[in-house]
């Protein structure tokens, strides 16, 4: 029974997953230009969550409260990382 919800579980992420990759594809396909950009930024912020929801195993509960902790301090040091490698090497180059 455990191993049929979690197949289950593992089919609906597949599912959503897929769709959130075809979505960009068919804007940038059809739309183009800025317009596109605004439901790419959607769609993978919302791939995202899929991911570390029915991949991931993530949530608000006990342990996995302190996981996704974990995940989310991580997330914010890399773009703590590239921001500011893109700030200075940006900076540098209209200093040149």
């Amino acid at each position: 029974m455990e191993k049929s919800k979690e197949l289950h579980h593992y089919l609906i992420g597949l599912a959503l997953a897929a769709v959130l990759t075809v979505i960009p594809f068919t804007l940038v396909a059809t739309v183009g230009g800025k317009a596109s950009y605004v439901g790419l930024i959607f769609c993978a912020i919302l791939q995202l969550i899929v991911h570390l929801r029915f991949f991931l195993h993530l949530s608000f509960k006990g342990q996995q409260k302190e996981d996704l902790q974990l995940v989310l301090f991580t997330g914010f040091i890399l773009f703590l990382m590239i921001g500011g490698t893109i700030w200075v090497l940006g900076n540098l180059y209209t200093r040149m």
